[in-house]
């Protein structure tokens, strides 16, 4: 049997998507008062709020040993509230103490649905917390200001100037959700009242609402021939522990006033506008909408060949417009902000700088962009990897920064943009850049070199720090030092069918840029057939089409490859009855394909061509071995409607092996 029972099992997923919104704001609110080195008093009461819910909560889930963390920090910040209002240069300690309780409650959340799950201890977080708020509470004198009487909250000005009983209710201490609660109360008075409002307004949507009724209360304002009924369903709600007439002003006292906007009609009352659904639902949606898409392709298939036109055109068509619709509706609902990761990756950037005695703020460059879930959790860890590399490796120590004439503290830029259908994301430092003497000796070590050193380009040998084990600091460190890293990024990229880049200049920095699909379930390809075997590359590769016949005058021969003219320039001309030894050649009718990816551009020749679709791209099993990838160029395959396999293509990599088989062709002549 797990920690929780039955009843609060029924509550946990409610808790867990409150609880972690509450610790995602949490530590928004600390990265911002640690920016600008001070706790406002918005600020201070944004903590106060956040650990005055979670307190509540986890005493009714069970979780006492976080509830009463919770209230001591709620205590810490109840007092910072009402003796200084803000805080200026706010301790370092201050800080730790809530990271570290902020890393404590995330853990906690990750862990919660396991079977065996047990609470963590407190105890050490509950001893810093308890030793912090004696100290710093102990003989201090409260300033006159907030020695007054504290005056006994006011009916909000809007509701006064308006017809009707204002009455403010206040729930019990930790029944949570007081947003959600006071929006039911209002829902069961709804059918006796003629006009109604409440303060805060958008009682179900407004995120800071809970936080303000848990302090304040709720203001209803209502009219009614039965105002005694209203008020005594009001006393008698759930968990409502006093239900007090406040202010009341007839229509002849209201018409007086100055102000008169605003008045809610009957049935005007905002319904909910979000609708939370489980991931694990979206992804099975995610995976039927993919194989109505295969199933309508072999249908639409299987119509052609049997002359079924008009169905085929018909019903047919509108069925597979819907399909399409489904799937684009389903892919619209998994997206999410790329944005949502940066929290963590400010984290893992504080954590690391305070080990290794380094500064370095992080620069967000990444507006609105949206992507597949699946995507942005993918590529979420190979961040993390990333700032860490640029700490450990790039950055300098303060000392040496100086020296070098930089600022103290370090740069480390998030940049964040995309094209049709393609996340690009780049991680730039401002620190001493790739070391490649470095480089090259561990290269030697390996034995990675496999021709004269000096024919390899930087972009190569920069690529050596990509091998699993490689590593250029000799002292094991907890972030650096075993070559585990660049290689998981790597791997991490190439199961996301996406690329990593490096670009370094030594003394200015390094730059690593991904890309990866928007979404990784289907993908608008140009489909093609070579021989007997079928093809697809990404739509968003594909720019112009040439016929082969007219364009063989083009075609030249250098270093063993071939290359043809295309608006003034030569490019890589790659025929994939060569490329991957295909029986036959390419008839004359054939087609030229100008591709363009992120680094490479080339020109592929293909048989004929299959009409543009959106398909379900499948990856490769793992018995194919990591490797097959960046050997073939062969990204994952996909089901033609007459059932036949089509192979994905990789732009990047064809390409870049092709180039790449010249140059070992090049060297092995000079080598003979």
């Amino acid at each position: 049997m797990g920690y929780f029972d039955d009843d609060t099992k029924e509550m946990l997923e409610v808790y867990l998507a409150e609880a972690g919104q509450l610790a995602k704001q949490l530590s928004g609110v600390l990265f911002s008062a640690e920016d600008k080195n001070e706790f406002s008093g918005e600020d201070i009461h944004a903590v106060f709020r956040i650990m005055h819910t979670i307190k509540g909560s986890s005493a009714m889930m069970g979780l006492n040993s976080l509830s009463s963390l919770a209230h001591t920090l709620e205590d810490l910040f109840g007092y910072y509230r009402e003796v200084y209002g803000k805080i200026e240069e706010a301790e370092p300690e201050l800080y730790d103490l809530l990271f570290a309780v902020s890393d404590y409650i995330e853990g906690e959340l990750s862990r919660m649905q396991e079977d065996d799950y047990a609470p963590g201890s407190t105890d050490e977080l509950q001893n810093w917390a308890e030793t912090y708020l004696r100290r710093v509470s102990a003989g201090e004198e409260v300033p006159e200001a907030a020695c007054e009487t504290v005056s006994e909250v006011s009916v909000p000005g809007e509701l006064k100037q308006k017809a009707g009983t204002v009455v403010r209710i206040l729930f019990e201490s930790g029944c949570r959700m007081e947003n959600v609660r006071a929006f039911m109360l209002v829902r069961q008075i709804k059918g006796l009242c003629s006009d109604l409002e409440t303060y805060p307004a958008d009682l179900e949507t407004s995120k800071d609402s809970a936080g303000y009724i848990g302090d304040n209360g709720v203001f209803i304002r209502f009219q009614s021939s039965r105002k005694d009924e209203v008020i005594q369903v009001l006393s008698k709600g759930l968990f409502v522990a006093e239900c007090r007439v406040m202010w009341e002003c007839s229509r002849e006292e209201a018409a007086k006033g100055t102000a008169k906007a605003g008045v809610k009609k009957e049935g005007e009352a905002k319904e909910p506008d979000f609708l939370n659904v489980k991931t694990d639902r979206l992804d099975k949606l995610q995976n039927l909408s993919g194989e109505l898409l295969i199933q309508m392709q072999a249908l639409d298939s299987y119509l052609g060949e049997k002359g079924l036109d008009e169905l085929r055109e018909g019903t047919a068509h509108q069925i597979n417009r819907l399909i399409s619709e489904v799937e684009h509706t389903v892919m619209q609902m998994r997206m999410v902000p790329v944005a949502r990761i940066v929290p963590s990756l400010r984290k893992i950037l504080r954590d690391i700088c305070k080990d290794t005695q380094k500064e370095a703020e992080l620069i967000i460059n990444c507006g609105d962009i949206e992507a597949d879930k699946s995507v942005v959790d993918y590529i979420a860890e190979a961040l993390l990897h990333l700032i860490r590399n640029a700490v450990d490796h790039g950055i300098e120590s303060p000392e040496e920064r100086t020296e070098a004439g930089k600022s103290r503290k370090g740069k480390i830029i998030f940049t964040v943009g995309n094209t049709v259908g393609e996340l690009r994301i780049s991680v730039s430092d401002d620190g001493r850049g790739l070391d490649e003497e470095k480089i090259k000796a561990r290269a030697r070590e390996r034995g990675l070199f496999h021709r004269p050193e000096e024919e390899y380009s930087a972009q190569e040998i920069q690529s050596f720090i990509l091998h699993p084990g490689f590593t250029t600091n000799a002292q094991v460190t907890e972030y650096s030092g075993r070559g585990v890293g660049l290689d998981v990024v790597k791997k991490i990229m190439e199961d996301a069918g996406g690329h990593l880049y490096i670009n370094s200049e030594a003394g200015k920095g390094c730059t690593f840029t991904i890309t990866v699909p928007l979404t990784l379930a289907t993908m608008e390809c140009t489909r093609f057939r070579v021989g007997d075997y079928r093809f697809s590359l990404p739509a968003r590769h594909v720019f112009h089409f040439l016929d082969y016949g007219d364009s063989k005058k083009n075609i030249q021969k250098a270093n063993g490859l071939e290359y043809i003219l295309f608006q003034d320039r030569m490019l890589p001309f790659l025929d994939l009855h060569k490329v991957y030894d295909i029986a036959g050649e390419t008839p004359a009718t054939g087609i030229i394909i100008y591709v363009r990816g992120t680094e490479r551009e080339g020109c592929i020749l293909v048989d004929s061509m299959y009409q543009q679709k959106r398909i379900v791209i499948k990856q490769l099993p793992q018995l194919f071995g990591s490797g097959f990838r960046q050997h073939t160029g062969i990204n994952g395959c996909s089901i033609m409607g007459n059932g036949k396999i089509c192979t994905a293509l990789d732009t990047e990599i064809l390409i870049g092996n092709y180039i790449h088989a010249g140059t070992v062709k090049t060297e092995e002549k000079k080598t003979l």
